[in-house]
């Protein structure tokens, strides 16, 4: 017969099942060698015990063998087969439940640090200020959730300078101000486990924004021993295992200004200067000499920057760049060229033609520089431009001719030459670029008396003339000494013959139309010394000259004048007297125009010493000119005080093609 019935132990999970069987089985021979009956007792699906045999009839009553299995659930599997030749009476066992205690039979160490029994199971506990982590096993301090805002503080392990716990974990926090970065400074004692290769068995790591120190174990502190970490914040992460006696360590952290760089903009100087600049400092950035900041249109030499907490420079988007001073601005009958318009670019400033001259202060040459301030400046830091003057008594000589028994003159030769048109002819001479200077009974009573400049020709009928060359008066200044009235003999007193009028254009100056020079203060002529008219007016046919006419003549004495004219008249020290005995003498129609002389310092030039103005009835002996060195500070002042007052831009005429 063959038998199997399986029993099932079933216990508290903590607790042992003893299994004492009693007679009459044996276990005298192996039963693991030989096929027989017997109960068997399984732990899972592992056989753990087999009983066989028979016991004697001395001790049937006490157990054959007390056997603890250290499970709380156990299968007895009891087998018979079918050559049973005796009659065998089985067994009998008994078991019960029996309390472990884990805290002293447990090959390893179940709790960290206290292990307390109960029957059915034990649990753990810890010392005073440690908690029991959440594997109910081992014990760690609360040490982490540490908040440090203090601007300096002192940081250690637990415990210290105690041994330090096992696992455990801590992390502290430095949250400083931003603008602050965290240093942290090792002291001298400091004993983190390690392994014997070196490793940190236990470790302190510090974590800083993106980067990370550590992690540091052994018996000396980090080399460097203070830790710059360019944060505002730091996490102190110190992690321990289950072992050790190592007595840990302590940290001095404090706060340190974050630095911004030595510099906030290129080509640019800080006041104040220092060697390093931290967070919150503030400074004024000025840009070096030619360079400077443009800013919505406008340009800024300096600004206030702050060093920021992210130790970078407020307004850094600030540019020092070059000094433009942009394009020269022209001048009137001149030229400037310019490559560069930045600082420290030159342009040089020159008349355009030979009838300009540069007007300069001594020591000049014409050449500017791109100041630092965005000005074109001359040496002397001066912004003020040249001026193109007009150049006085530039003309083509030739001595030859006469008016009064005089010849043709040749086109450039009395550039200065003006022609008055109206009721009678006259004449006048250009002595700037927009002033004429005639004589005062010439343009008497006249508003906007009809000229020409720049005309070799005399047409009666003045639409033949190119009106190109026409000049139009703005106004006309008369002496205000001069007397338009005759005494009771019907002589006209002919005392400050003199007259001024100003041009509404500038003349563009060129071959055909330029000014005659007025004299220098003390050049006067001498007598005899020779002088040369010019003019339209009656020649010895008795007409006017269709054609420019000049002669040669002398500076002569008051008395050949008053002889000329019978005495009658008035002469003053305001007159010359000049002509000569061969018939050459300014006439009717010259009135007005220029009675001119060699300069004797540029024998190219000419100069205007009188104005034609009155004479014996009959031409051709002498004649009576204004002095016009007598009227220098007239003239100037006058045309000062009138350019003066005038505030618009003024056209030029160009009258030579």
């Amino acid at each position: 017969m063959f038998y199997v019935p399986v029993t099932a132990l079933t216990a508290p999970s903590v607790l042992a099942a003893p299994l004492s069987p009693q007679s009459p089985l044996s276990n005298r021979i192996s039963c693991a060698e030989i096929q027989s009956d017997g109960p068997e007792v399984m732990v899972g699906d592992i056989v753990e015990k087999k009983l066989c045999g028979r016991q004697s009839g001395r001790s049937h009553r006490r157990p054959l063998e007390e056997k603890y299995f250290y499970s709380n659930y156990l299968k007895l599997l009891f087998k018979s087969d079918f050559s049973n030749q005796q009659r065998y009476t089985g067994f009998a066992a008994y078991y019960r439940a029996v309390d472990i205690n884990e805290c002293q039979e447990s090959t390893e160490t179940v709790c960290s640090h206290f292990c307390n029994n109960y029957i059915g199971g034990y649990f753990c506990s810890c010392p005073p200020e440690y908690f029991l982590h959440p594997d109910n096993h081992t014990c760690g301090v609360n040490c982490s959730g540490g908040l440090f805002t203090d601007i300096q503080g002192m940081i250690s392990s637990p415990g210290f300078p105690s041994p330090y716990p096992e696992n455990t974990r801590c992390e502290y926090k430095v949250q400083l101000e931003h603008g602050f970065e965290v240093v942290i400074h090792f002291q001298e004692d400091f004993d983190v486990e390690e392994y014997g290769d070196g490793s940190c068995s236990d470790s302190l790591t510090i974590k800083a924004g993106t980067r990370t120190f550590g992690p540091f174990c052994g018996k000396s502190p980090p080399n460097p021993s203070v830790i710059e970490t360019g944060s505002n914040e730091a996490d102190i992460i110190f992690q321990t295992d289950s072992g050790g006696e190592n007595t840990g360590w302590k940290v001095r952290y404090y706060g340190d200004a974050i630095q911004c760089p030595v510099q906030v903009i290129s080509n640019s100087i800080l006041d104040p200067q220092q060697e390093k600049y931290v967070f919150r400092d503030v400074v004024n950035v000025t840009c070096v000499e030619g360079y400077e900041i443009v800013k919505d249109q406008k340009t800024l030499r300096s600004f206030i920057s702050t060093c920021q907490g992210d130790g970078t420079w407020k307004n850094m988007h600030f540019q020092c760049q070059l000094v433009n001073c942009g394009e020269p601005d022209p001048i009137d009958n001149g030229n400037v060229f310019s490559n560069t318009t930045t600082y420290g670019s030159e342009i040089t400033y020159n008349c355009s033609d030979e009838y300009y001259a540069l007007t300069l202060p001594a020591g000049e040459d014409g050449t500017y520089s791109c100041s630092s301030y965005g000005y074109w400046v001359n040496s002397r830091g001066n912004k003020e431009l040249p001026i193109c003057t007009p150049v006085c008594g530039v003309h083509q000589s030739d001595k030859s001719g006469r008016i009064f028994g005089g010849t043709r003159a040749k086109p450039g030769q009395f550039p200065w030459m003006i022609q008055f048109t109206d009721i009678e002819l006259g004449g006048g001479s250009l002595i700037s670029d927009r002033w004429v200077l005639t004589a005062a009974h010439v343009v008497n009573k006249k508003i906007f008396p009809t000229m020409f400049g720049g005309v070799m020709k005399f047409f009666p009928n003045t639409n033949l003339q190119s009106q190109e060359k026409r000049l139009q008066a703005k106004k006309i200044i008369i002496h205000p000494l001069y007397q338009d009235n005759e005494d009771t003999e019907g002589q006209s007193n002919f005392d400050n013959d003199i007259a001024l009028v100003q041009l509404t254009k500038k003349v563009k100056l060129g071959s055909c139309i330029s000014p005659i020079c007025l004299p220098r203060r003390g050049l006067a002529p001498v007598v005899n010394e020779v002088a040369t008219i010019a003019g339209w007016g009656k020649t010895e046919k008795r007409e006017s000259a269709v054609n420019l006419q000049f002669a040669s003549i002398s500076l002569s004495s008051m008395d050949k004048c008053k002889k000329a004219t019978g005495g009658k008249g008035y002469f003053t020290p305001n007159m010359l007297c000049a002509g000569s005995d061969v018939g050459k003498d300014s006439c009717n129609g010259d009135s007005g125009g220029p009675l001119m002389f060699t300069d004797p310092q540029d024998s190219s030039k000419m100069y205007m010493a009188g104005i034609v103005s009155w004479g014996p009835r009959d031409c051709g002996t002498y004649g009576l000119y204004t002095k016009v060195d007598n009227y220098l500070d007239w003239i100037e002042e006058t045309i000062a005080a009138v350019e003066r007052e005038e505030q618009e831009e003024v056209e030029t005429q160009v009258v030579c093609e």
